[in-house]
């Protein structure tokens, strides 16, 4: 229970429904559906579809999105909607070309958004209202305008450089050569149009149409190697998670090509080491998490790619002889050097969680990878195309080695946990690029160790290990800091808050939901 003569925000309660994302709008739509008879993936499709509108810099039609989706107290399935590359993009290309970089702008950086087909497959599978009531909003805001937001409006401010780079990008996203400050209204008409076709036709309607043509054409001016037929071959894949016991408990991820592995990875080292006696901000939490971060990313970063391409055994990385060899890296008293420490970093992604009446929960996420994606943007149609394929290394032998309508290794990734019976007991994630398996752990961690409600947890400053760098919020004592520089971290305080999050917890015995958002972000969580 938090002290109320503390600043800072309570957790919501409700009985009927809730939703947590990190915008106002968007969790306003997701409650508006709950309440015209909608279930909570319809809820899920609708917040994302505005967010799409009115959080540009970190959400898109252009992007990627994964899910769990778990209905009617049966086992939660994984959606996987992320996009394949071009089936014409490959080593041998880029060796040829002598292009031995992907940029972050880079027109080969863009692989075919996944989202919307996901969206459509979602709902065919689970939805129950007409697909076309869930983008009336999001189109509204689009062609009418909306009022932009604090914490995008700063996230605005800082692309300005990436968004002049084009004309058509600067002229749907600036305004006289300059970002949209807070409170004024931004409106994307061409986008509006987009989302009305995708209400009315479906996913057809973004991969084989004239939008579908003028996307391409957009990218081949750009160099690109999309054709029309890599659009109509993408699919969203449907599958089981993986999980693993954490306490009573079952912890679901998605499969990879994301990073759920890790945080399974990650949850089991916890569990070696007793946190009774710890405290949350100590010296001793944080330079766990650090270690631990790091043996797990060294995994994450040398052996994961798209299956279908690379065979990986995601078993092998739960058992108990081989969490043991990690467990033997991590010591108390010093540090340990990771041979592959290669990590990215792209913060912005939107992540939004669903439960409805029937206790049905949406664990969702939707990412353009970097801020505003990749700059790239199709003037008629307003979509902004992300630039997940900075994520494939271009080396041939590599797990995640780029080739021809291959999944890139992700890095967004919704978490639920269900107890014995299946049914949900947390709905959550945690925003943030490369952070989000870590950002996971500590929330669980956070709840579960150190007896937290969900917006104390959201709440409670932040760590992450970047490229040999330790970044700390400004919360965290400076005990702590100086403990962790005298042992060899090299340790830093950041200016800038690290992730985001959502989260509810279904208390069934109660009949209630218990939900917290971050304040880091825009948004808030609501219930009724």
């Amino acid at each position: 229970m938090r002290k109320i003569f503390k600043p800072g925000r309570s957790n919501i309660i409700a009985q009927n429904g809730m939703a947590a994302t990190s915008q106002p709008l968007s969790t306003l739509e997701a409650i508006s559906i709950l309440k015209k008879g909608g279930n909570a993936v319809d809820a899920a499709i609708a917040a994302s579809a505005v967010q799409a509108v009115v959080e540009p810099s970190s959400t898109g039609i252009g992007g990627d999105c994964f899910a769990i989706v778990a209905m009617n107290g049966k086992k939660p399935i994984s959606v996987n909607g992320s996009g394949i590359s071009p089936l014409k993009l490959n080593i041998d290309y880029l060796n040829k070309n002598k292009i031995n970089k992907i940029e972050n702008t880079s027109v080969h950086s863009v692989t075919i958004p996944g989202a919307v087909e996901a969206w459509y497959s979602m709902h065919k599978k689970f939805g129950k209202l007409k697909f076309s009531e869930l983008f009336i909003n999001a189109e509204n805001y689009a062609r009418n305008g909306f009022p932009v937001h604090e914490v995008e409006s700063i996230s605005w401010k800082k692309n300005i450089n990436k968004l002049s780079k084009l004309k058509t990008t600067s002229k749907l996203f600036l305004k006289k050569n300059d970002s949209y400050k807070f409170g004024e209204i931004f409106k994307n008409i061409p986008l509006a149009n987009t989302l009305n076709t995708i209400g009315k036709k479906g996913a057809i309607g973004f991969y084989q149409s004239d939008i579908t043509k003028d996307m391409v054409r957009t990218l081949n001016s750009l160099g690109g190697l999309h054709t029309l037929a890599d659009f109509e071959a993408q699919k969203t894949i449907f599958s089981d998670t993986i999980s693993n016991k954490y306490k009573n408990f079952n912890l679901h991820q998605c499969p990879i090509n994301g990073p759920g592995i890790i945080v399974l990875i990650m949850m089991e080292l916890f569990e070696r080491f007793n946190f009774n006696n710890l405290l949350p901000n100590s010296f001793e939490r944080f330079h766990l998490q650090t270690e631990i971060t790091k043996v797990a990313f060294e995994i994450k970063e040398a052996e994961l790619g798209d299956p279908n391409f690379s065979k990986v055994d995601l078993k092998k990385f739960l058992k108990k002889d081989f969490i043991d060899l990690l467990y033997k890296k991590i010591k108390m008293n010093k540090i340990y050097d990771p041979k592959k420490a290669f990590v990215t970093a792209h913060p912005e992604t939107i992540y939004l969680t669903v439960v409805d009446k029937d206790l049905n929960a949406v664990s969702f996420i939707n990412s353009l990878c970097y801020a505003f994606g990749s700059g790239i943007s199709s003037s008629k149609t307003g979509v902004l195309f992300h630039n997940r394929g900075v994520n494939f290394r271009l080396q041939k032998d590599h797990p995640n080695s780029i080739d021809g309508h291959k999944r890139p290794l992700h890095t967004i990734i919704p978490a639920l946990l269900t107890d014995k019976k299946n049914d949900v007991v947390f709905s959550f994630g945690v925003m943030g690029g490369q952070y989000q398996p870590v950002g996971q752990t500590h929330v669980l961690q956070n709840i579960y160790d150190f007896n937290m409600s969900v917006q104390e947890a959201i709440d409670f400053p932040r760590a992450f290990m970047i490229n040999g760098n330790l970044k700390l919020e400004k919360g965290i004592p400076l005990k702590t800091y100086n403990k962790l520089k005298k042992l060899g971290h090299n340790v830093s305080y950041d200016n800038n808050s690290i992730g985001g999050g959502q989260g509810i917890i279904v208390d069934r015995k109660r009949g209630i939901m218990i939900g917290g958002s971050d304040p880091r972000k825009d948004g808030f969580a609501l219930g009724y």
